[in-house]
């Protein structure tokens, strides 16, 4: 059963686009150009080459899978021409519906791209988890790994590191989460129901419930933190699923 990913981005002169990546991998993080049936623009190009100066303003990642209902998503991002990630893209299911507004807007150039990943739903415990954090200076991120029934297991972002590694000296302010497995993190009770935050003594600095990334009428949604979190080098992010 293919899987295509759809993004959906309002830039702030009202002009639209719609980027499309068909038959997408699972867990692979894929990149998305522009593309869509009898629409008036040119397909195959990446974002920041075929709007150029526009700043993206809102936007919207949709997974569906064809004949079948199983298409999670995981995460997406905007990334820089370094490699960064620029701001974290909400998304969704088969039947989620929305355009939110970016935290930050993102201005098009050259190698500017959107980027998504997908998963499977299914009922075990070794769906991934995914939380993208957004920082109170503007950076954002997003961490992932796949879970590993009652054993905790660390969520590294893209480049294989880990948050306090990559977000040492910065406070996260708005987060949002998502668990792939259709009967969610810890539905034995021998996990947490969260994704988890805890300092080098395992102090715990946040526990996050995440959604499933599939089902949900709304884009996952961010969550303004109430305290926001500083973190420290060894800070790490777990996730520890019941089996």
């Amino acid at each position: 059963m293919a899987t295509d990913i759809q993004a959906n981005i309002q830039f702030s002169d009202g002009t639209f686009a719609v980027l499309r990546k068909e038959g997408a991998s699972q867990n692979t993080i894929e990149s998305l150009a522009t593309g869509g049936t009898g629409l008036n623009q040119a397909s195959g190009i990446e974002v920041g080459v075929a709007y150029p100066g526009k700043m993206a303003v809102a936007a919207s990642v949709q997974v569906i899978t064809d004949s079948a209902s199983t298409g999670s998503f995981s995460r997406a991002y905007f990334q820089g021409p370094d490699g960064k990630v620029l701001c974290n893209v909400q998304g969704g299911g088969y039947v989620t519906t929305g355009l939110p507004r970016l935290l930050k807007g993102v201005r098009m150039a050259n190698g500017v791209t959107l980027r998504a990943v997908f998963d499977v739903a299914a009922d075990d415990a070794a769906g991934t988890g995914c939380l993208a954090v957004y920082c109170s200076d503007g950076t954002a991120d997003n961490f992932s790994a796949v879970g590993v029934a009652d054993t905790k297991t660390s969520m590294t972002n893209k480049d294989g590191m880990t948050i306090g590694e990559s977000l040492a000296g910065k406070v996260i302010t708005h987060v949002y989460g998502t668990y792939s497995s259709t009967h969610g993190v810890n539905d034995d009770g021998a996990g947490n129901s969260g994704l988890y935050i805890e300092d080098a003594q395992g102090q715990l600095k946040l526990m996050f419930p995440p959604g499933n990334g599939r089902t949900s009428s709304s884009m996952s949604p961010i969550t303004a933190l109430a305290v926001g979190i500083r973190i420290t080098q060894n800070d790490t992010l777990s996730i520890m699923t019941g089996s």
